[in-house]
């Protein structure tokens, strides 16, 4: 993981913003695009750009790395 990339609260994505989700600690990652992103009570669900990977949910608390648009 490169420490250098800045990281945002995963409540803090906002649409069109690049990430690198990441499944658990230590898998491998990939940059996806927040098309839209719904805060729960203790989640945040964010549907993506992507086909494949369309839906991903995080806790609201939890530090997501910034990507730069692919």
């Amino acid at each position: 993981m490169n420490t250098d990339e800045p990281t945002v609260a995963a409540e803090d994505l906002a649409q069109g913003q690049w990430f690198w989700h990441e499944p658990a600690p230590g898998l491998r990652s990939w940059p996806l695009q927040v098309a839209t992103a719904e805060i729960l009570e203790d989640a945040v669900r964010i549907i993506t750009t992507d086909e494949v990977r369309e839906l991903v949910s995080y806790a609201r608390d939890r530090r997501v790395r910034l990507a730069v648009a692919s």
